[in-house]
């Protein structure tokens, strides 16, 4: 398939989706949202896939990271949650500098 304009397209498309999840995955303080960020991202990287016609086994290692990603990333969204009762990173810092002992003075 000689590279047309809808490839090229196509591909702006897949790049594009890579740089906003990576950016939303960058950004965030929410846990949640980071987790939907990188998943974007990894939409945009099988999206690429499909574009340039990378073998089938390829996009199927592709897809099977992605739903690893989403259960481990839910499992530990879910066990922040319980953990700390809630997901945003400032609110799990602060707690986790309460819950350190205080370092004895030299």
């Amino acid at each position: 398939m000689a590279p047309g304009w809808t490839m090229v397209a196509e591909l702006a498309i897949a790049a594009a989706l890579l740089a906003l999840g990576a950016v939303m995955a960058w950004s965030s303080a929410n846990a949640a949202k980071r987790l939907a960020g990188v998943q974007i991202a990894l939409l945009g990287g099988c999206v690429a896939l499909a574009v340039i016609e990378a073998p089938s086994t390829l996009m199927l290692i592709a897809i099977a990271v992605a739903l690893a990603h989403v259960a481990l990333g839910g499992a530990i969204i879910v066990r922040l949650q319980e953990a700390y009762g809630g997901v945003e990173a400032p609110d799990i810092d602060s707690a986790d500098k309460q819950s350190e002992p205080v370092e004895p003075d030299s």
